[in-house]
């Protein structure tokens, strides 16, 4: 059941409701920020393996290259707002302060924001919802004045709430395994290698890695590279030098990569909004 829908090149906005229970967490990662606000339903989102479980009216802020998904526990209606957008769609003075709530210093703990009972972020959407009816003249002006003054709402919650958000976490040693894979993305990262690294057995590391995210460390790497690669060739590079950059040895395994996590091949002429 969908409630809103809007589709531009530069920001996708949906407000839907469905019944439909999954098994397990539906992971990716993309080259655009999203907002998500959580309005009802009996569900979990896993980021960068730190697992959410929303409350009502609460929001959750992904940045690009972040590996998350979302499951749906049970038939209840799930009813949320999806909010996508590229950074370019901000004016370039106002991108770094707007878009500071998505890259936190406490890493995932500091991209949940509970409700504080006022629902006041609910108005921001509603304005953005409402944009949709604007004359096309002007309905790009409408959505980008809106997104900023909802980002501007959530860096004022930032502020307000900062250092005060749940420091839980998947364990003790996944964090620091996920940022070391972060920082070496781009090179050979073997089970064997993390394994030294951290002085844990490949079967234990494989299984607390998949815990917590949801994914191999394999798998969780090919996403990562998959999308750097496509942010280089966004830039102007060959598919062919955006993936030997990313690490990629041979053309004919990004190929699959590329078609397996994006669902085209990379000389495709899509446009990054339109992947997902």
């Amino acid at each position: 059941m969908l409630y809103a829908n809007i589709h531009t090149d530069s920001l996708n906005f949906h407000h839907a409701a469905d019944r439909r229970k999954t098994d397990q967490y539906a992971l990716h990662c993309h080259n655009f920020y999203e907002v998500y606000y959580f309005i009802a339903g009996d569900v979990s989102y896993l980021v960068e393996g730190k697992r959410y479980v929303p409350e009502p009216h609460s929001l959750l802020l992904i940045a690009p290259h972040v590996f998350h998904g979302v499951k749906i526990e049970s038939d209840i209606p799930y009813e949320r707002i999806s909010l996508h957008f590229v950074p370019g769609f901000l004016p370039p003075e106002n991108q770094s302060a707007l878009l500071s709530p998505f890259h936190p210093d406490d890493g995932p703990a500091g991209i949940y924001y509970k409700d504080d009972g006022n629902r006041v972020m609910f108005t921001f959407f509603k304005q953005l919802m409402d944009a949709r009816h604007a004359d096309a003249a002007i309905r790009d002006l409408a959505l980008r004045v809106r997104l900023e003054a909802l980002l501007s709402q959530i860096l004022i919650h930032s502020y307000a709430l900062k250092g005060t958000s749940d420091a839980s976490s998947s364990g003790p040693s996944v964090p620091r395994i996920i940022a070391y894979v972060n920082d070496h993305i781009t090179e050979s990262v073997s089970l064997d290698d993390l394994s030294a690294a951290f002085y844990i057995s490949k079967h234990h590391l494989n299984k607390i890695f998949r815990r917590a995210t949801g994914t191999t460390i394999g798998n969780y790497i090919i996403h990562k590279r998959v999308v750097m690669a496509q942010n280089l060739m966004l830039q102007g590079h060959t598919a062919s030098s955006a993936a030997a950059a990313v690490g990629f040895h041979d053309y004919s395994s990004f190929f699959r990569a590329y078609k397996k996590v994006l669902g085209c091949a990379p000389s495709a002429k899509r446009h990054p909004m339109l992947l997902h």
